[in-house]
C-alpha cells in the first residue's frame, strides 16, 4: 500500500504558521524576562521575612530551653543563681 504524495500547503497557511511560531518565542523570551526581574524583588522580600522569622524562632528556642533548665534545676535541687 502506498502512500498519495502530500498536498502542497498554501503559503498564506505556513506564512501563519511560521509568523504564530516566532511570535510566540518572543513573547514567550518577553515574559520571561519580565518574570525574572519580578522575581528578584520578590525573593529580596522572602529573604527578608525568613531572616527575621528564623531570629525569631531562635530567640523563642533560647528562651524555651532557659526555662527547661530552670524546671530541670529546680526538680533537682540545684539552687539557682
Amino acid at each position: 500500500m502506498s502512500l498519495p504524495a502530500p498536498k502542497q500547503i498554501s503559503p498564506l497557511i505556513r506564512f501563519g504558521r511560521w509568523t504564530a511560531l516566532i511570535s510566540g518565542v518572543i513573547y514567550g523570551a518577553s515574559r520571561l524576562r519580565s518574570l525574572t526581574a519580578k522575581e528578584v524583588d520578590i525573593q529580596k522580600h522572602e529573604n527578608e521575612i525568613r531572616a527575621r522569622r528564623d531570629a525569631r524562632l531562635k530567640r523563642e528556642r533560647e528562651r524555651d530551653s532557659l526555662v527547661e533548665m530552670q524546671a530541670l534545676a529546680k526538680e533537682a535541687g540545684v539552687p539557682q543563681n
